[in-house]
This record gives structure tokens, sequence and C-alpha cells, in this order.
């Protein structure tokens, strides 16, 4: 009896180890967003930052590409571009709406392709 106890247990340990260790899983991932300024910078890292499943964001002016380190268990790499496109920044495969774009202050607004 206290065999099958003990062997249920473990099996309810090893359940919940590989469980936990799966949502915990972080990516990182890389990709072209818009912007001119650092109210853009702090914007497009925002939005992302806001997300549970962001670990970090960051975003470089000079080469218009924000570095994301997000839990692929919670959010996708599309998600992470919808919530750039949400903040009024277009990126590489999502576009902002015209409204998102134009709510944007004057010196965020870059050229629209």
């Amino acid at each position: 009896m206290k065999t099958i106890i003990f062997s249920t247990f473990l099996a309810f340990a090893g359940l919940f180890h590989s469980v936990t260790a799966t949502t915990t899983h972080y990516e990182t991932t890389s990709f072209k967003v818009n912007g001119n300024c650092d109210m853009c910078k702090n914007r497009i890292e925002g939005a992302l930052k806001k997300n549970s499943g962001v670990q970090s964001a960051s975003w470089d002016v000079k080469t218009q590409t924000v570095t994301v380190v997000y839990n692929p268990h919670t959010i996708s790499v599309d998600q992470l571009r919808q919530l750039v496109a949400d903040a009024g920044h277009d990126t590489d495969k999502v576009k902002s709406t015209d409204a998102s774009y134009k709510a944007l202050p004057g010196c965020c607004k870059y050229k629209r392709v």
C-alpha cells in the first residue's frame, strides 16, 4: 500500500514539475518597429511590458528594432506585434490603424510606407 501511495505521489510531483517548467520558459525575438524618439521608445516598450507574458522589451532608436523576451506559452510573436501596432507604431508585419497613428504626438509621427 505504501508503494502505491508513494508511486502516486511521485507521478503527481513529476506532472506538477513539468507543468511549471513549461510556463516559465522564455524566448527572445526581435522585429522592426517604426518610430522616431525617446517618447516612441517609452510607448513601444510600455505597450509590450504591460503584458504579463513579456519579461523585458527594449527598442533601439537607431536600428528601429525591438528585442523582446517573452513566454511563448502565454503570447505569440504576432500578438507582440499587434500590441505595438495598437500603440500606434507600424511593425514589419502589422500596421497600426490610422486612428492609432494619428493619435501619436507630432514628434512621434514617422514616415509611413
